[in-house]
């Protein structure tokens, strides 16, 4: 498996999330910590060839084990960032 660097793979979800209408909700300064969960998620050996409707059950509970003050956010609200990560992650590794 090819590891994909941060900083590489940042740029180019920012600039996809910016492309989208994803932007509109919320801007990429408040999601890529979602953004890179989710990536780092999906880089993990753990989850080769799954899918996201797979995991993404796990991924919540782990979110929420992660994050568990967050009071302004809940999965709903980091759901499609994460998501995005876990995708793309997926791809560049394949």
């Amino acid at each position: 498996m090819a590891q994909v660097e941060w900083s590489y793979a940042s740029r180019e979800l920012r600039r996809e999330w910016e492309s989208t209408s994803l932007n509109y909700s919320r801007p990429w300064e408040e999601v890529e910590g979602d953004v890179r969960f989710g990536w780092e998620q999906g880089m993990s050996p753990e989850f080769d060839g799954a899918d996201w409707p797979d995991v993404e059950s796990e991924l919540q509970r782990r979110w929420e084990e992660t994050y568990p003050h967050s009071d302004h956010e809940d999965w709903r609200a980091v759901s499609e960032a994460i998501r995005l990560g876990f995708l793309r992650a997926k791809e560049m590794v394949s």
